[in-house]
């Protein structure tokens, strides 16, 4: 299933969620990342940014796969 995100709060949702289905704790989540269990606190949170590459890091350990697409009309 695809699902559009356009926050922070969004993604972090998506995250926190297959965390929870994965069965992992943040501080297990978080050793595997590495990361503090307070940033990934804050990422599921929406409300740390974070770099791209952790973003990345994280959605490859939980098996989420994003996807771009360009916007319809968006012609440059």
């Amino acid at each position: 299933m695809r699902t559009k995100f356009n926050t922070a709060q969004e993604i972090g949702v998506i995250i926190r969620r297959r965390r929870k289905l994965a069965k992992l704790t943040i501080a297990e989540l978080a050793e595997l990342v590495p990361c503090s269990p307070r940033l990934l606190g804050e990422v599921e949170r929406g409300t740390r940014n974070v770099s791209l590459a952790a973003v990345l890091t994280l959605c490859a350990l939980l098996g989420i796969d994003l996807y771009a697409e360009p916007r319809e009309g968006k012609e440059w």
